[in-house]
């Protein structure tokens, strides 16, 4: 079923709508309460016709009811347990795939006179401008597994031992790789003259946090260096 699903907007008291049973996930309603309380209520909770039954939107309602708000404005669909249970799971999953531009929201944080009512907090403003302010990037957060590697034992015997670090596991089709195979411990290529590339390390959590203290440390004693300039003077000396 494609388009618009058929929808009645209108006010309802919130002693007539139910939470879905089967609802799996779990709001912070504390603070969509405070966001409520600073903000108002704005938008709609979805609400299943024949039961009154809340399909999207239930943590707002509770927030509401915690604020102590008689009704709510409603958008009514008429739809069987199934589609409604569809629904449910989509508008709790399709959340979570989107993601943010750190530096965007930290400029947006940092420009209010306070974070009152936004679901955010100094404590998270301060580490977006701490991860801004390091030239680190996420890229992307992988499970940290372990990963092994063959290695000649002396004796002419392959074993295994645990990497250093875990590696993101890439899968490549054969035509994309040469006849000698992957080197996985290649350096990046070189960027043309005049050009510059991004180089990416793998970090587990702990190893991110030491690595922007560190850099803090180092920018505080010696003025606001580069990330490049930092590691390459800690390169040079590890060598020396």
């Amino acid at each position: 079923m494609s388009g618009i699903v058929s929808q009645t907007y209108r006010m309802v008291p919130v002693g007539d709508l139910e939470s879905h049973p089967d609802n799996p996930h779990r709001g912070d309603v504390d603070v969509i309460a405070r966001s409520i309380e600073k903000n108002g209520f704005y938008g709609t909770v979805l609400v299943q016709a024949n039961r009154m039954r809340i399909i999207a939107g239930e943590h707002r309602w509770r927030g509401a009811k915690a604020n102590g708000l008689e009704q709510v404005p409603a958008l009514v669909i008429d739809v069987d347990d199934d589609t409604a249970t569809r629904i449910m799971l989509a508008d709790n999953r399709t959340a979570e795939f989107g993601g943010y531009d750190d530096q965007l929201l930290a400029e947006l944080l940092s420009d209010l006179d306070d974070l009152d009512g936004t679901g955010w907090s100094d404590n998270d403003l301060n580490d977006l401008l701490a991860d801004a302010n390091s030239g680190i990037a996420i890229i992307c957060d992988l499970p940290a597994v372990e990963r092994t590697v063959e290695v000649d034992d002396g004796h002419g015997d392959q074993q295994e031992r645990p990497r250093s670090r875990p590696r993101p596991r890439i899968d490549l089709d054969d035509e994309d790789l040469d006849d000698d195979g992957p080197d996985e411990d290649a350096p990046p290529p070189r960027p043309k003259a005049g050009l510059t590339a991004d180089l990416l390390i793998t970090l587990t959590a702990a190893e991110h946090d030491e690595v922007n203290a560190l850099l803090g440390r180092v920018r505080a004693r010696d003025g606001d260096s580069s990330t490049t300039e930092i590691l390459l003077a800690a390169l040079r000396a590890y060598t020396d």
